[in-house]
């Protein structure tokens, strides 16, 4: 047999998603790439969804569009029974001396100083000290030794010489490895110390020295190095963290979420005549004036990302000092904020995770004791509650990356699970979906063939129903409102754990009275996870009324939804009462000015969260139809877009600013062939 001949020009193949980098993920949605390079570097790289999310969050930011660098330094950073010991004593410092200098980053020794760096160098910046620290005799198979000091105006520990210069050494590696012709750093050439006070009073010296004293710098078993960095924004600002929120009465005032950062003047802070000052969102990038009493102090290095960690010493003994897996800049965090009693909002509601070790656990610290009544400093104060703070900046820290796609899997999930507050209070989507396989237009006139004389039903098909609810009118119900066949549940089910796999946190739920939809959508939310949302039941959701001339079906109550399993909001009254949607005769033009009606009454009930609606395959397009700015289709037009419809179909609208579009769902579609009926007598044939 000939051999082909090799072809000239052979088909180009498209790059696999799976392979793309999130750059180019970013660039494939429409982001420009200055802004998803800068998003990438905010989220210290770890991946297309929290950058995504740092966009959309940041939509008003006016430098969203600046190119300034931001700002990098590097740290070692003490780990185990020592870093609690460290904890406690800025506590107590903090406690009985006041604010100074050292309170104001996590415990440290910095060998590298800040230095600037592109936001297209940042992974750049991560992978080199990975790879310096992969070279032969990297790691210090010993404590690091440190010699207390103490004066008038600092108090510390200075490194050992011999592991000064170690640490020396090891910063000059990756001031090597990192230099280039847009990045400039030198390695900290001075006297290497971790900071315990400074810029204090002298009135203050006795008491902490003694505090100093009680600590024993031979537990220094533990270290890692730490890549950060920094908005520009933050040098010379004080950062304080929200602990109340407030919505902006005026249009110069900045909006307040609770565990969201700003930075301030530390001068307007001090000077402010009535207790407001201009500040910075970290959260969003937008500037206004905020109340400072709705606000705390914080450390600076709170607001910071963290792009790398590597472990300095023997990572066993590191992971035999971790304390209770938390990081040390978590254990830094809590040292500003002393315990507090949580109070989680519907709004920020957060799911637990039980595998925290790699990631900095979501600060539930706000407030000592019962929440406390900020004073406004302004007539007319709200009274607003405490809430349990949302993610922090410095949750954005990754496990020890082994390879550079260890950002997937376990470590993730428990990532996005703090993530879900900047989900939930930065972007607005609406799911929209069709029901399962339905059993009429599977098996055709099936109701006589499945029901016995006492209107009992008997499966004749694997594929049918293994159980249906009476209907008060008997079997005949169902000619109109037919229920799912086991394909069209096991379809619904299949969404449902594919959006679970997406980390797609569905908030509200709203469903077409028809039997296959109230299925369809209390499959995807087992699927999903979340059996405890309740469905609203909203008859506006129906289909098209032309397609209804001898009148509605007769549905199944809500009570009686119930009685079979269901868990339906009895207490919800829809936008279209039944009786309203029995009484109307509809135009197609109308039917989307219904449906489109339903939309927009649900968007506006629900500021924050994503909404599902399950409904019909025309639902798909009427109830967004208009939200994204189009005009009503002629009957024609949607009759040729209906059969492209398929069961399970969903489709789904983000807010952009102030515009909704068509976006990609974040799940695959479901496609399957069909399957004929076998008969059993066809061998006797």
């Amino acid at each position: 047999m000939a051999t082909l001949p090799p072809r000239r020009n052979p088909t180009p193949t498209k790059i696999s998603k799976q392979h793309l980098t999130p750059l180019q993920i970013l660039l494939q949605m429409g982001f420009p790439k200055h802004r998803a390079e800068k998003a990438l570097a905010a989220t210290g790289n770890r991946g297309v969804q929290l950058a995504s999310d740092w966009l959309l969050a940041h939509v008003n930011d006016p430098l969203l569009d600046d190119t300034s660098p931001r700002e990098y330094i590097l740290y070692a950073c003490p780990l185990g029974e020592f870093l609690e010991q460290l904890q406690n004593f800025w506590e107590k410092s903090l406690e009985i001396c006041g604010w100074n200098g050292a309170h104001n980053f996590t415990p440290h020794i910095t060998l590298v100083s800040f230095f600037k760096a592109p936001d297209a160098d940042a992974p750049h910046l991560s992978m080199s000290l990975k790879s310096v620290m992969e070279r032969q005799g990297a790691i210090l198979n010993e404590p690091l030794k440190l010699e207390t000091y103490a004066s008038p105006n600092f108090m510390g520990f200075f490194v050992a010489e011999d592991h000064a210069d170690y640490l020396k050494r090891i910063a000059m590696q990756y001031v090597k490895e990192v230099s280039n012709a847009t990045i400039s750093l030198e390695p900290h050439v001075k006297s290497l110390h971790l900071t315990l006070a400074y810029q204090f009073p002298n009135t203050q010296y006795s008491q902490l020295k003694a505090l100093v004293d009680t600590l024993d710098p031979t537990l220094s078993s533990g270290w890692e190095l730490r890549l950060y960095s920094r908005d520009p924004r933050v040098n010379g600002k004080q950062v304080h963290k929200v602990v109340h929120p407030y919505t902006h009465a005026e249009c110069d005032e900045l909006e307040l979420r609770t565990g969201d950062y700003v930075y301030l003047s530390a001068e307007a802070v001090a000077n402010s005549p009535d207790g407001w000052v201009e500040g910075t969102s970290w959260l969003t990038g937008c500037t206004g004036l905020l109340p400072v009493s709705y606000t705390e102090r914080t450390a600076e290095s709170d607001a910071w990302t963290l792009h790398r960690k590597v472990s300095l010493n023997n990572p066993s003994e590191n992971s035999a000092n971790t304390i209770g897996g938390r990081s040390a800049s978590q254990k830094e965090s809590q040292k500003h904020h002393p315990p507090l009693k949580q109070s989680l909002s519907e709004s920020y509601q957060v799911k637990s995770s039980s595998d925290m070790q790699t990631f900095k656990s979501l600060d539930k610290n706000i407030s000592n004791g019962d929440a406390v009544d900020a004073a406004l400093p302004k007539s007319n104060s709200p009274e607003l509650n405490i809430t349990s703070s949302p993610i922090e900046p410095e949750n954005l820290e990754t496990a020890e990356q082994t390879e550079s796609e260890a950002i997937e899997n376990k470590d993730v999930e428990c990532f996005k699970d703090e993530v879900q507050i900047l989900d939930i209070s930065t972007r607005r989507r609406l799911f929209v979906m069709r029901h399962g396989e339905r059993v009429d237009f599977t098996f055709g006139t099936w109701i006589p063939y499945c029901f016995d004389e006492e209107g009992r039903y008997i499966r004749k098909d694997l594929n049918m129903p293994v159980v249906l609810p009476e209907r008060k009118t008997g079997p005949t119900a169902y000619k109109k409102d037919s229920p799912l066949t086991q394909i069209g549940l096991y379809q619904a089910r299949l969404v449902g754990e594919a959006l679970r796999d997406s980390d797609s946190n569905i908030h509200h739920v709203y469903c077409s009275p028809s039997f296959r939809c109230v299925q369809t959508c209390a499959e995807v939310l087992r699927g999903l996870g979340r059996e405890d949302i309740k469905m609203k039941i909203e008859p506006g959701l129906f289909e098209w009324l032309v397609w209804y001339p001898e009148g509605l079906p007769e549905w199944l109550t809500p009570n009686e939804l119930i009685n079979f399993g269901y868990n339906i909001d009895v207490e919800y009254k829809p936008f279209v009462p039944m009786e309203e949607l029995a009484e109307r005769r509809e135009t197609c033009e109308s039917f989307y000015t219904r449906s489109s009606f339903v939309t927009k009454k649900v968007l506006e009930t629900h500021s924050l969260g994503d909404v599902f609606f399950v409904g019909h395959a025309a639902t798909l397009d009427v109830c967004t139809r208009e939200l994204i700015g189009g005009k009503p289709r002629s009957s024609n037009e949607m009759s040729k877009l209906l059969p492209k419809v398929p069961y399970c179909s969903v489709t789904v609208v983000e807010n952009k600013g102030e515009n909704w579009e068509h976006v990609e769902p974040p799940l695959p579609p479901i496609m399957h062939s069909n399957n004929q009926r076998f008969d059993w007598k066809l061998w006797h044939q």
